[in-house]
């Protein structure tokens, strides 16, 4: 008897004997000593023989190479003057409580910042290098670069080309580069989100339990980081639960136990029995039905929000004890062994770091609710208030490249398909159209005690059209299982994080991830798909000249001035003469090679063309205006002028000898505490006030005051005498959102009219913006007493 599993995927297995085994990863019924097993096919082999036929393989030593100069460029993009940027509000909250716990003043959870992750690296940090704006986002930096290697969990599915590309896409990634180099949890999430996805794949091709308890690590990692690990974990569960859904359904009817479950299937129990503790406080979103408090709103006096209230505390304790058996049974009569090693590690991880290494049990219990219950809570709240096409905006703005090529694959499929990936595309412009109708779609309604537009039920029902028909196409494409889940994947997580109320640029993190490895596994296929050897005989090498030429022409013909008259008609006509010769060319070589990989070299090409406006748009976001919110991933920031204070009094104070002891005076008003709580961390004699209401006065003993310019008027009157004249500086300033308030009809008469289009392909190339930087300013005022040489 002889088992040859010959398939390209690891498909579910629907029925498996209980007096069988598994041998070399098969399940095998009776005894495995009578079984002659033939390894199974997997993603290594198939992506072996594909690059085998077309002689496409990179050696060993150059492909070495090749992520060695990648990490090493990498590493020097994030660690370039990565203290010389002005330190963030968000940066300074998170640097200012790692130094405390640095100091030994320890640190408690509080959801607002998320996990407890963040405060033990920087604090590590710290520990190696000290403290400093270096050192504060140091921890990102590294992660960042790490980051280029996790795809090469994912090579036996991408390829070896598809790893590289993937490699390169995320050392460049504008907006992974801008975060791996700011102090936010997110280039964490997206280390951990990637190698989690590697990991699960990994398991499904080799089936070793190792990769089951790397996963339990890594989900624990996610949970004590961010809360937007709860959409991950969201995702993959709704993707194997599409796979294995006939195997849940005989386990509920009693036709199969846990323990012959599939692979995709046990890997869908580790999922749920990890992660359903942590989801009990998800029963918050029905607190009105039931009359209780399970998630206290913001601005509840003496309660945390997110919390329990009342008679709160004895309901959110009942459902997480319930919550908590309910996964240690399953986990139990599934696969106890492996169930205890996984929830073992998972359980250490998250109590350790809640915990606060033993110094606050009381952390794992707001970890365990209160991080769900918190943006809970906030979703109303949606912070940043931005406009639901947000994220297309921003991503049309630095991410083009894996969308461009992300957005190409799901299209060409498309077509591939048949027509049952159109009728999901019909319906979502069915129910977009809907929603734009505001009379249908939308109501007044009362949204934390305020009236608001809200969806009305025509236009929820719209909303989850929309939705559902998105995440549907992916699974009626012709493409293999794993593009499938990687196009799932990024529709997906683009659709959680544009319905959720909070949306941020550095979110875009999370967003890009899955378009990235969607792009690399799109292109590894382009190019294992051209015949290289006969293309260039085919003198398809000119085609690295003709596709730049055809863009330049295009462009000239759009947007270039043609002169007027006779001149105009001329210059067009010998535009479109040669764009003609060109699309001949392309037509000749599409003869000689096919269509298929003539338009596969034309489009290589392209990419490679994006790819310098990739990495201008990285270079120019990270290195020029790292800290100039002309860049909407810069959004609302520290100005320049608050770092250059900060060394400033540095030098004041040794030129007074006071040094750390010099006396400062800070305004407060419009929490203006932060940054500067961070920059003078080691300054005792600092004194934070709020002047807004003219009872507090700057003090006589005082060398340095700054001042909100909102207050500058009335706490200049009262300034002691021997001030300098005081010195106007931005504290703050962000992007001018001009992009807010877009109706379809502004969108659709924009893109006809060519007129319309200078101001953003002006800003698109040069960042020029038509309107100022939001400013909110502050004086200084400094003692006429401070020596011009240093005090000794």
């Amino acid at each position: 008897m002889t088992i040859d599993n010959t398939s390209n995927e690891s498909d579910v297995i629907n029925s498996q004997s209980s007096t069988g085994s598994w041998v070399d990863g098969i399940w095998v019924d009776g005894d495995p000593t009578d079984i002659q097993v033939t390894r199974p096919r997997t993603a290594d082999t198939d992506r072996a023989d594909s690059e085998s036929k077309t002689g496409f393989l990179i050696p060993f030593k150059i492909e070495y190479s090749i992520y060695a100069g990648l990490v090493m460029i990498a590493l020097a993009m994030r660690l370039y003057d990565l203290g010389g940027r002005a330190v963030h509000h968000d940066e300074s909250l998170h640097g200012y409580f790692s130094y405390q716990l640095f100091n030994g003043a320890g640190y408690d959870h509080n959801p607002l910042m998320h996990g407890m992750f963040l405060f033990y690296s920087i604090a590590t940090s710290f520990f190696i290098v000290g403290d400093s704006d270096f050192s504060l986002r140091l921890p990102m930096a590294l992660f960042g670069t790490g980051l280029v290697l996790v795809p090469l969990l994912l090579k036996p599915r991408i390829g070896q080309v598809g790893a590289v590309i993937a490699a390169g896409m995320l050392a460049f990634s504008p907006a992974i580069l801008y975060y791996s180099r700011f102090a936010r949890a997110d280039i964490f999430m997206a280390v951990f989100t990637l190698a989690l996805i590697g990991v699960m794949w990994r398991y499904l091709d080799e089936r070793k339990n190792r990769w089951l308890y790397i996963a339990a690590a890594l989900m624990a990692l996610g949970y004590a980081t961010k809360e937007t690990q709860y959409i991950v974990v969201a995702l993959l569960g709704a993707y194997l639960f599409t796979q294995v859904w006939p195997e849940l359904r005989d386990w509920l009817y009693a036709r199969k136990t846990l323990r012959e479950f599939s692979p995709e299937a046990s890997f869908f129990v580790l999922l749920a029995v990890l992660s359903l503790p942590l989801l009990a406080a998800g029963v918050a979103i029905f607190q009105n039905v039931l009359g209780v408090t399970l998630a206290a709103e913001d601005g509840l006096p003496g309660v945390a929000t997110g919390s329990p209230n009342g008679a709160g505390w004895n309901f959110a304790i009942g459902i997480s004890a319930a919550f908590l058996a309910a996964a240690l049974a399953i986990g139990w009569y599934w696969n106890r062994r492996v169930f205890l090693v996984a929830f073992s590690v998972f359980a250490i991880i998250f109590v350790l770091l809640f915990s606060g290494f033993g110094s606050n049990p009381a952390g794992v219990g707001s970890g365990a609710w209160q991080s769900l219950g918190y943006w809970l809570a906030q979703q109303d709240v949606a912070r940043g208030n931005q406009p639901w096409y947000y994220y297309f905006t921003i991503a049309s703005i630095y991410e083009f490249l894996p969308f461009g090529v992300a957005g190409a694959a799901g299209i060409y499929y498309g077509f591939k398909s048949g027509f049952r990936p159109w009728i999901f595309v019909a319906l979502i412009a069915v129910a977009m159209v809907v929603l734009a109708n505001d009379t249908l779609s939308f109501e007044r309604g009362l949204v934390k005690g305020e009236e608001q537009d809200v969806l009305s039920y025509v236009g929820k029902l719209a909303l989850i059209v929309v939705y559902g028909s998105a995440v549907a196409i992916p699974f009626v494409l012709r493409m293999s299982k794993f593009n499938k889940f990687l196009l799932f994947w990024t529709i997906g997580t683009f659709i959680a994080y544009t319905h959720a109320g909070e949306k941020m640029p550095w979110l875009l993190v999370n967003i890009v991830l899955p378009a990235i490895i969607l792009a690399a596994s799109t292109l590894n296929d382009v190019i294992m798909s051209i015949d290289w050897r006969k293309s260039w005989r085919s003198r398809a090498g000119l085609a690295l000249a003709g596709v730049p030429i055809f863009y330049i022409m295009l462009w000239k013909l759009v947007f270039g001035d043609l002169g007027e008259g006779s001149k105009q008609f001329a210059s067009a006509w010998a535009i479109l003469a040669l764009l003609g010769l060109l699309l001949l060319a392309l037509q000749i070589l599409a003869s000689r090679i096919g269509r298929s990989q003539a338009l596969g070299i034309v489009g290589l090409i392209s990419v490679v063309i994006v790819f310098g406006f990739t990495f201008r748009a990285g270079w120019v976001a990270n290195f020029e205006n790292g800290d100039i919110p002309r860049e909407m991933l810069v959004y609302t920031q520290t100005s320049p002028d608050i770092h250059d204070l900060a060394e400033e009094i540095e030098r004041i104070g040794q030129l007074t000898g006071d040094r750390e002891e010099i006396k400062i005076a800070i305004d407060t008003r419009d929490a203006y505490s932060w940054p500067w709580q961070w920059y003078l961390r080691r300054y005792t004699e600092v004194a934070f006030n709020d002047y807004t209401s003219g009872e507090v006065e700057v003090g006589e003993d005082r060398v340095i005051a700054v001042i909100n310019e909102n207050n500058n008027s009335k706490v200049v009157t009262t300034l002691p005498d021997g001030f300098s004249e005081g010195r106007r500086l931005v504290h703050r300033w962000w992007f001018p959102e001009r992009y807010r308030n877009v109706t379809p009809r502004t969108f659709f008469d924009t893109l006809r009219d060519r007129n319309r289009w200078a101001g953003s392909i002006d800003y698109f190339l040069y960042r020029e913006l038509s309107n100022p930087l939001g400013t909110i300013d502050s004086f200084v005022y400094i003692s006429e007493d401070v020596p011009l040489v240093p005090a000794r």
